[in-house]
């Protein structure tokens, strides 16, 4: 197995996850042939709304993310990504590119997080290890890490509730910004096809 990873490895690093993104774009641009539905439309907002609060939390390298929905995973920012791209393929019912597209989103995020989680301990040593130890990687766990560990990770209180600046700060706008293009682009596409 090991084996197979270093094979597919240098396929999903540095940018890829960018040319992914594109990729799965056209793809959903060329089958889309009716509006999208408020059912996926909802789990994309979600992703979207997911993104907008983990970014009131992130400070970078200055402080170690511990509060919010990084108490449930350690990577929301990439998972609501990969919510706001199922959603998309699921408003128009593309099935199964919704699933291929989580399934390369998974792996190729999973490249980039073990990429990152290498430098992290250089910024925030043992701290991030208990961190590490008690939230998962990618899928969330329910219920969140207890806060008593959490402040014991990083006892900061500015860390453990949502700052709107700091959100902005990050570009959380960007998220619903990213949505309403998706749903407005997806209702276009549609529109036209219809016409033709």
């Amino acid at each position: 197995m090991t084996d197979v990873i270093a094979r597919i490895r240098p396929y999903f690093q540095g940018r890829t996850r960018f040319a992914l993104a594109w990729v799965f774009t056209g793809l959903l641009i060329l089958t889309t042939t009716r509006g999208p539905s408020a059912f996926g439309i909802s789990i994309c907002f979600f992703g979207a709304s997911l993104r907008f609060w983990s970014a009131g939390f992130l400070r970078k390298e200055a402080s170690l993310a511990v509060g919010g929905p990084y108490s449930y995973t350690r990577n929301p920012l990439y998972l609501g990504t990969l919510i706001m791209a199922v959603g998309a393929f699921v408003s128009v019912g593309a099935y199964a590119l919704g699933l291929i597209t989580a399934v390369l989103f998974t792996i190729n995020y999973g490249f980039v997080i073990e990429h990152e989680e290498e430098k992290l301990p250089r910024y925030f040593g043992a701290p991030y290890d208990a961190y590490r130890a008690l939230v998962p990687r990618f899928m969330p766990r329910f219920p969140a890490a207890p806060r008593e560990e959490l402040l014991k990770i990083n006892p900061r209180p500015e860390v453990h509730r949502f700052d709107m600046n700091l959100a902005m700060k990050n570009k959380a706008y960007e998220a619903y910004a990213s949505f309403a293009g998706i749903v407005v682009g997806l209702t276009m596409i549609a529109l036209i096809r219809s016409m033709i």
